[in-house]
């Protein structure tokens, strides 16, 4: 136990895909923690005025200090607690983790969110436990609720953002194709890159835990189509580092099934993450991005994926000549990573952690008074996934 930041105080939300990411690791660096759940009472009243953002999960160190988004989140851990290491030391996997963690992160979710609201097995279950949990603290009916977030959910993050007719069916096969290649992965190892979890591991937890293996109809798909997935998610879940061997063994991704990934994230999600860029750069609100299967109309152009794009490049760019080549050796089957030059979104010190006791954002309240006064702010905004 680290007694200068422990015990963490983790705000959260139970059926939040991030959240079972975060936790998962907590649980396997055996941290001791206290889970939070998130009503927006204390999202607006303690995350929000020390984060910056109504998001979970968040973390409120025991010396007052916080912490926010995993990926950083996972960054400062495995600094400050190196004992359980998820992060492979060859620059080389250590870039592509840091890449197929991202591809889980910003890509796979699309996926996970169509197959919990637009199933109605799905729906009727998890609006319901949502609007209970978010709204604990506002007097609204409970169907009430659970009708704001099942529409909320439906037209923020798959109407307005690529789902369609034409493309429905890609979105909903993305599931399928992601359980084929992991089936395949783990038909030969316990975990997806050798002997130990990893950080690829933790990254497809986040979608395979509280989404797919936990709502009800892609549970029923992952237990009929894919026991080594189902049962990997329990293990994942159950995983302690103090209780697995010391000498770690991974291989290069080159066991069978990786390649399904590695040809998504260099044919679509790298893509995509040049283009949001390039759209970003030239002051565009959404785009229409094209794959070689289907374009996703009016596409959300996200901040956030630049400063992704922009973390990578450095990661990428930081490597050695040799350490560079190899890394473009094991993707040339499936094309190359083009980057973009002078990229630079201005959210690099939002996420250097932890963030300092002293780190304060107007209130909502103080926002609220500076809209009505005419001064421009970014609007904070409430996010479940």
């Amino acid at each position: 136990m680290n007694s200068k930041y422990e015990p963490f105080n983790v705000y959260l939300a139970d059926v939040s895909y991030f959240s079972g990411k975060l936790e998962a690791l907590l649980r396997y660096k055996q941290i001791n923690f206290k889970r939070i759940n998130s009503s927006v009472g204390i999202l607006v009243n303690e995350v929000y005025p020390n984060t910056g953002v109504m998001k979970v999960p968040a973390v409120k160190l025991a010396n007052a200090q916080w912490l926010k988004d995993t990926t950083p989140m996972f960054d400062w851990l495995e600094m400050e607690y190196p004992q359980y290491p998820i992060m492979p030391e060859d620059p080389v996997l250590h870039f592509l983790s840091k890449l197929i963690e991202d591809y889980a992160d910003e890509w796979c979710w699309r996926s996970a969110m169509y197959w919990r609201w637009c199933f109605t097995e799905s729906r009727n279950l998890l609006a319901p436990r949502i609007s209970k949990e978010v709204l604990a603290d506002w007097p609204i009916p409970s169907k009430l609720g659970a009708w704001y977030f099942a529409n909320r959910q439906i037209t923020t993050f798959l109407l307005k953002d690529g789902l369609t007719k034409k493309t429905e069916p890609y979105i909903k096969q993305h599931y399928l194709d992601l359980l084929s290649a992991m089936e395949t992965i783990l038909e030969t190892q316990k975990f997806l890159l050798g002997t130990h979890p990893s950080l690829v591991d933790f990254a497809l937890f986040g979608p395979m835990f509280r989404h797919f293996a936990l709502d009800p109809a892609p549970a029923k798909v992952m237990r009929d189509e894919a026991p080594r997935v189902n049962e990997w998610v329990a293990r994942m879940w159950n995983a302690k580092g103090g209780q697995l061997p010391k000498t770690i063994q991974y291989s290069d991704f080159d066991t069978t099934g990786w390649q399904y990934f590695l040809k998504d994230i260099v044919q679509t999600y790298w893509p995509m993450l040049c283009q949001n860029a390039k759209s970003w750069k030239a002051g565009k609100n959404c785009m229409d991005f094209e794959t070689s299967a289907v374009t996703y109309p009016k596409l959300k152009v996200v901040h956030y994926r630049v400063y992704c794009l922009e973390v990578l490049q450095d990661l990428y760019r930081n490597l050695s000549a040799k350490n560079q080549e190899q890394v473009d050796k094991i993707l040339s089957p499936y094309g190359r990573i083009a980057m973009v030059d002078n990229l630079d979104s201005g959210l690099k010190n939002e996420f250097n952690l932890p963030l300092a006791p002293s780190y304060k954002v107007p209130s909502v309240w103080q926002k609220f008074k500076l809209t009505i006064t005419g001064t421009p702010w970014d609007k904070p905004s409430f996010n479940v996934k």
